[in-house]
């Protein structure tokens, strides 16, 4: 049986760690703000949006759950990204992913708030992660995208080294697989970012220490694509054809395959939350000096 390398853990060690702190926002004045824009109901993504607003509410942070319609725009998006720079009393702000056709744009990435940028969309902020070295981004004043991010946290609580590694990244995206890749770099692994247009995959998967799969598909990540006793972080969020959560590897396939996995759900996105509190209670801080 793989070494089960659950978040909850982590992440409950991490909010716990966020009391002291949001009270002492709330006493000296309000609670911090979290505003959280979601155009999709439906998406994967979406899942987490009430696990999110249950967890601030137990923590006591506000959350102002923003639903605009697609069809104000692009021009629509960007006033009210401008109207949520201005809002003194939202300290952050969340933008779900995907956003509808069009919409990511650099007018967009640039009109991104960059103090209140949680989850690192801005241009700003991920432009100051490509330059930055990994040991300065959990000191640094910028933010990072929380799920990349959580990424390194779990291979870290589980004592997975990541040094002289070779690494496998499955999917591009700009807040997941292309920054987790820089980051897992200046850690000194050696990584490989593979995506729809790699040709012959598995043999990538063969040859890595590591596989982290955030491609967005159901269980396709199978035991016949890996090396034995490769470790699986699996941050893909799906739901599969009986309407239950389930991630890109095969899990039932592999745990007794591999020597270490994720679980879906109950690894990535645990931690992922985590460090988003986490961030928006950083951007109250900062923006209240």
């Amino acid at each position: 049986m793989a070494i089960l390398l659950e978040g909850k853990t982590l992440s409950k060690t991490i909010l716990d760690s966020l009391q002291p702190r949001i009270a002492a926002l709330t006493a000296s004045g309000r609670p911090p703000l979290l505003a959280i824009v979601n155009y999709f109901d439906d998406s994967p993504s979406a899942i987490y949006v009430n696990r999110k607003i249950a967890a601030c509410d137990k923590l006591g942070i506000q959350v102002r759950l923003i639903k605009p319609e697609s069809r104000e725009g692009l021009a629509g998006f960007l006033k009210l990204l401008a109207s949520l720079a201005d809002d003194r009393e939202v300290d952050a702000v969340m933008i779900e992913r995907p956003l509808p056709d069009g919409f990511e744009t650099p007018a967009m990435w640039d009109a991104v708030p960059a103090g209140k940028d949680v989850d690192a969309l801005s241009s700003v902020n991920m432009g100051r992660l490509f330059i930055s070295k990994t040991a300065d981004i959990e000191r640094a004043g910028f933010f990072t995208p929380c799920t990349a991010l959580a990424v390194l946290r779990l291979l870290r609580h589980h004592a997975i080294e990541v040094k002289g590694k070779k690494i496998a990244v499955a999917g591009r995206s700009a807040v997941v697989g292309r920054p987790l890749a820089h980051m897992l770099t200046n850690m000194d692994a050696t990584v490989t970012v593979c995506h729809t247009k790699t040709p012959d995959i598995a043999s990538v998967f063969k040859a890595s220490d590591i596989v982290v799969t955030a491609a967005g598909r159901a269980r396709w990540l199978k035991a016949d694509m890996l090396a034995p006793g490769a470790t699986v972080i699996d941050v893909g969020t799906n739901i599969d054809e009986t309407g239950r959560m389930c991630g890109d590897a095969d899990f039932d396939g592999l745990k007794d395959k591999v020597r270490a996995i994720t679980p879906v759900p109950g690894g990535v996105g645990p931690v992922t939350m985590a460090s988003l509190i986490e961030a928006s209670v950083k951007a109250a801080e900062e923006g209240r000096k």
